[in-house]
């Protein structure tokens, strides 16, 4: 049995509408108040717990959709966690890159400093 509900009433653009009536039918939504539902449950529930934490939405592909979820069934790793450890590994591979870019760069300086002939009138 569903909970009781209360009437809210919103103004939308045509444009907002036209895409709201375009999900109707799809995710088990049957009318434009279970698309608003859908969505409203989906903002609240991706709220982070803490004021300092962001949220972040991404759009997977069928493919991907469907290998999240053989993940979940065969070990139990959420979709969310997932993408939590993949976004760990990316930073984690981004921060070696630059190190070692940094590295060749300061090394490149480095050699480039050593060959540079000093002038004498530009020092003390």
């Amino acid at each position: 049995m569903s909970q009781p509900s209360q009437n809210v009433s919103l103004r939308i653009t045509e444009d907002d509408l036209n895409e709201l009536e375009s999900r109707v039918g799809l995710d088990g939504a049957r009318n434009r108040s279970d698309v608003i539902r859908l969505a409203i449950q989906q903002f609240l529930q991706g709220q982070p717990l803490l004021p300092d934490m962001d949220t972040v939405r991404i759009t997977i592909g069928r493919a991907n959709k469907m290998h999240l979820g053989q993940l979940y069934e065969l070990q139990g790793i959420s979709p969310e966690t997932a993408c939590h450890e993949g976004l760990k590994l990316y930073i984690a591979n981004a921060i070696e890159q630059l190190a070692e870019l940094t590295e060749k760069f300061e090394s490149a300086l480095e050699v480039s400093r050593a060959v540079t002939i000093r002038r004498e009138e530009y020092h003390e």
